[in-house]
Formats: C-alpha cells, sequence, structure tokens
C-alpha cells in the first residue's frame, strides 16, 4: 500500500512538472509573440511617423512651391500688362498728339489775332483822345478792319477757342483713362463700375482700334461688382485688342453687358476671321497664339483667363470661322472670402 501511495506521488509531481514546462512554453511562446508584435507595432509606428514627417515636409514644399508660382504669376501679369501698355504707348502718344497739336496752332493763331486787336485798340484808345486827328484815325482804323477781316478774326477765335478747349478736355479724358486702366493698388478689390472700367479701356486702346472696328455698346444694368478693375482693365484690353487684330478689314465690335442671377456677364463679339474648331481647346494655353511670329505673346488670353478664374469667375469662347467670335466674361457680384482676404 506505502509502495502505491510513492508511485501514485511520483506520478502527480511528474504530471505537475510537465504541466509547468508546457505552462513555461507556452508563456516564452506568448512572450515571443508579445515582443514580435511588439517589435512590429513600433516599426509600424516610426515608419507613420517618418510617412508623416515626410507628408508635412512634402506639403511645405508644395505651398512653398505655390507661393513661388503665385509670385511668378503676379510677376508674368505685372510684365504682360507692361508690355501691352508698352505696345500701346505709341498709340496713346498718337491719340495726345492730336489734340496737343491744334491746341499749339490754335495759340500761335490766337497770338496772330492778340497782335491784330492790340493794334485795334490802341487805335480806337488814340481816336478817343487825340479829337484833331479823329476823322483821318477813323479811317485808318477801318481800312485796318477790312484788311484784317475782324468779323472773321472774331468769328475765328470763337470756334479755336471751343476747339482748344475741347481737345484739352479731349487729353484729359486720355489721361483719366490711363490713370483708371492702370492704378497702383494692385492688390485692392472693391465694389467697381464695370461700365466705368471698359470706357476707361476704350480710351487707352482707341489708337489701336479704331483703324480696324467700330464700337457698340449695347450696355444693361449693373451692380457695383466686387473686383480688381486694374487686371479686370487688362482683360477688357486683351478682349479689345485681339478682337480688332482678328479684323482682315474694317469691322465691328460690339460689347453688352447684362446680370445674370448673381453673376455680372460681359461679352464682346466681333466680326473678326474667327477661330479654327480645331485651336479653340488651346487658346487659352500659355504662348499659344494664332498670330503671325512677333506679333504677339501667346499670354494675354492665359492671363485674363487667370484672372477671371482668380475672381471666381469664368470665361468662355464661341467662334465660327468667317463669321466672328464672341467672349463671354462672368464675374460674381460678390467676392468669395479668398479675394476679400
Amino acid at each position: 500500500m506505502a509502495s502505491d501511495a510513492v508511485v501514485s506521488t511520483g506520478s502527480n509531481t511528474a504530471a505537475i512538472e510537465r504541466a509547468l514546462k508546457r505552462e513555461r512554453a507556452a508563456r516564452e511562446r506568448a512572450e515571443a509573440v508579445l515582443e514580435s508584435k511588439s517589435r512590429e507595432l513600433y516599426l509600424a509606428n516610426r515608419e507613420l511617423t517618418e510617412q508623416h514627417d515626410r507628408v508635412r515636409r512634402r506639403n511645405e514644399e508644395i505651398e512653398q512651391a505655390h507661393l513661388a508660382l503665385k509670385e511668378a504669376q503676379a510677376q508674368l501679369v505685372q510684365s504682360e500688362k507692361l508690355a501691352s501698355v508698352g505696345q500701346l504707348a505709341a498709340g496713346v502718344a498718337h491719340e495726345i498728339n492730336n489734340p496737343i497739336g491744334f491746341i499749339t496752332s490754335n495759340l500761335g493763331t490766337l497770338r496772330s489775332y492778340t497782335e491784330i486787336m492790340k493794334r485795334l485798340l490802341e487805335g480806337y484808345r488814340r481816336h478817343a483822345t487825340d479829337a484833331a486827328s479823329q476823322t483821318g484815325l477813323l479811317a485808318e482804323l477801318r481800312e485796318l478792319e477790312e484788311a484784317e477781316d475782324i468779323e472773321f478774326v472774331l468769328e475765328d477765335i470763337e470756334e479755336l477757342l471751343t476747339d482748344s478747349i475741347s481737345g484739352s478736355a479731349r487729353v484729359k479724358d486720355i489721361v483719366q483713362g490711363l490713370k483708371s486702366f492702370s492704378r497702383v493698388d494692385e492688390a485692392k478689390v472693391a465694389e467697381e463700375d464695370l461700365h466705368a472700367g471698359i470706357e476707361s479701356t476704350l480710351k487707352v486702346v482707341a489708337n489701336e482700334i479704331k483703324y480696324k472696328c467700330d464700337i457698340e455698346k449695347d450696355f444693361g444694368s449693373l451692380p457695383p461688382v466686387a473686383c480688381n478693375l486694374a487686371q479686370i482693365n487688362q482683360v477688357f484690353m486683351n478682349m479689345l485688342v485681339n478682337a480688332a487684330q482678328a479684323m482682315e478689314s474694317q469691322g465691328t465690335v460690339t460689347i453688352s453687358t447684362q446680370t445674370d442671377g448673381d453673376f455680372a456677364v460681359v461679352r464682346f463679339r466681333d466680326t473678326g476671321t474667327g477661330i479654327p474648331a480645331d485651336k479653340l481647346g488651346s487658346i487659352f494655353d500659355p504662348f499659344f497664339t494664332t498670330k503671325p511670329v512677333g506679333s504677339g505673346t501667346g499670354l494675354g488670353l492665359s492671363i485674363s483667363y487667370g484672372i477671371i478664374q482668380d475672381h471666381g469667375g469664368t470665361i468662355e469662347v464661341d467662334s465660327e470661322v468667317g463669321v466672328g467670335t464672341v467672349f463671354s466674361i462672368r464675374l460674381p457680384v460678390r467676392a468669395s472670402k479668398g479675394e476679400q482676404a
């Protein structure tokens, strides 16, 4: 009996040891798995952190590139504007020289008329003070009046003054148009009158377009539009100059405006040669042009497209070869938050 008890006790001890071994082995396996998983988690976390850092650095690079692109775009817009103004400078000078020329001529004629009037006035004064020679002096003055055609002189003086005043007003309008067209407050967005912008732009490009096309206006009622008018004027200038250059002979450009919901719509319709269908999809691409080499940079429409987009608007084109082209510009009446900032 005692022997059986010893055997039973030995068997239990062996069973317990085997169970403990299995438990240790299981624990060791679990610890190994846990360590492996912890290692994997650590590596995954480190990789995630590195990816996050790479994404952050990439975002910073993209942001810097975006800022550089915006700056380059602003410089490009300014360069194109300066190039456009330079192109129009001769025409503007011609527009100013015309009234200045006849004002100068009128002033020369008025000076000679003044000498005649001074001689007459001196004679009449002597006539009034020298009674002894009144008869002969009066006859002399009458001969002078006839010789110099005083009636014509008096009428011509009035016309010369009227023409000179009109010419001065013309110069003032041109200068005011230039001032409105190229305002220095480049970053300013304000409530603006698009019709005033169109009128000032027409004054600036008058010499460029008047020999190629007639301008017709069909202005509707437009509310003030939140925009940078200097930039919008640049778009208007590109529309008008392109339309004039598309004319093979004297044509017409019709400028119409209307309100469509929350948008102001400005259309430029010309009777030019039109744009082939296979080129319509490319006209807003940078450096694309249908003009002869040396006649354009190919940036005007691209920059115009960017300006209108920056204002939250759209610019669309419809054209038919041999009939003409219509550019439709839609601008939101109120500026977006990005523009207001």
